[in-house]
């Protein structure tokens, strides 16, 4: 991994499209969902140049905004501001130059991130803020640094990249580099996250999810609904994670819609990869026009609907897919379209197997809704 910023920023990487895809779309629909509050923050802890310097992608800071500029000529009654930190000098030059044009909506902030993180914390208020926390490695992320966004009482979203080849790094058997580790986490014995490699794989990869897990179960106290993203090389190594937290079940469902909506993005972008080293491409995973796939989804899906439901409680729809999607890696599995079927819906664009057969013989939706709404609200019968 390279360590100069200038060679980190130089050309948009193709995991990292996919990534970038992820905060676009993600942002857009954070704000959607929260248009009644007049005023949303987006917040990138290590936003880099704004611009690839090679091949001139726009980075994380000009995606937002570009987003942030285009909802104040929406006519929207709501509004998107951005605050961007750097540490390094001349790329901190390189990000001002590259949003002056975006000043009415962007406000940059030179310095490391936990040393501006009580100034941000004050401009933003009680104003629902996503936090994008990307560093190199792992070092900017460590726990007494990020507390008080965990902390705050106000909507608080956050998606962190978590470094998985740096975390083993940390976690080896040269014990100087363990305190590293045990500051992103919060901890003062290694003990801790050594419990979780004990029960672990022996691959390294098994050992950077054990980690990753160790990260995010202390994260679950103050942000109690997570997901984990895979941010995959063109050969399909996991190249780090992103962790997606929330507290509100309304963001793990656009988050599920955006995952969704985005993965024929991210295919597309892998075999662009690999047939530039004139590789075959990759086998679709989700082919979702085949028709055997679509009916075992179905059929899985049906059965997460009805173990969700074994309690007897009523759900709403939206709730209902929130959950399922925190199962398993269920995150951007199944879309509107795969629950309107399970539910006795006719969705539109899908053409369901013939012997498929629905829940609506046991299911009762209460509030007249139709199977399609996520309004909907449904028990067992």
């Amino acid at each position: 991994m390279p360590t100069d910023p200038q060679r980190f920023h130089s050309e948009l990487k193709e995991w990292s499209r996919w990534k970038h895809a992820i905060l676009r779309e993600y942002l857009k629909a954070m704000a959607a969902i929260l248009r009644s509050r007049e005023l949303i923050y987006y917040v990138d802890g290590f936003a880099g140049q704004g611009k690839y310097a090679h091949d001139k992608a726009d980075g994380s800071a000009l995606l937002a905004a570009r987003h942030a500029k285009d909802l104040s000529f929406s006519g929207r009654s709501y509004a998107l501001r951005c605050i961007n930190v750097e540490h390094d000098a001349e790329t901190f030059r390189k990000l001002q130059s590259s949003t002056a044009k975006y000043e009415q909506w962007v406000e940059n902030f030179y310095g490391n991130f936990g040393e501006n993180l009580p100034a941000i914390l004050d401009r933003i208020g009680e104003q629902p803020t996503l936090f994008f926390l990307d560093p190199f490695g792992l070092k900017g992320l460590e726990w007494d640094t990020l507390l008080p966004i965990f902390e705050r009482e106000n909507i608080t979203e956050l998606l962190i990249r978590f470094d998985g080849v740096a975390a083993r790094r940390h976690t080896g058997r040269d014990t100087s580099h363990h305190p590293t580790f045990n500051a992103i986490l919060g901890v003062e014995s290694s003990e801790y996250w050594q419990g979780f490699l004990s029960d672990c794989g022996r691959t390294s990869q098994d050992k950077q999810k054990c980690l990753l897990e160790s990260y995010v179960k202390r994260l679950r106290k103050y942000l109690p609904l997570i997901a984990t993203i895979p941010i995959r090389r063109s050969d399909d190594h996991v190249q780090y994670y992103l962790i997606f937290a929330t507290r509100d079940l309304k963001g793990i469902k656009a988050m599920n819609d955006v995952m969704y909506k985005i993965e024929d993005l991210r295919d597309r972008t892998l075999d662009e990869e690999r047939l530039k080293r004139n590789e075959p491409k990759q086998k679709d995973m989700f082919a979702r026009s085949s028709q055997i796939t679509l009916e075992n989804d179905l059929l899985d899906l049906k059965n997460y609907v009805l173990e969700e439901m074994q309690g007897g409680d009523s759900h709403s729809r939206e709730d209902l897919r929130a959950k399922i999607a925190l199962l398993d890696d269920n995150l951007g599995r199944y879309s509107r379209s795969h629950f309107t079927a399970v539910l006795g819906g006719s969705p539109r664009g899908v053409q369901l197997p013939n012997e498929f057969q629905n829940l609506r013989s046991v299911i009762e939706i209460h509030n007249n809704r139709s199977p399609g709404d996520d309004k909907a609200i449904i028990s067992l019968k």
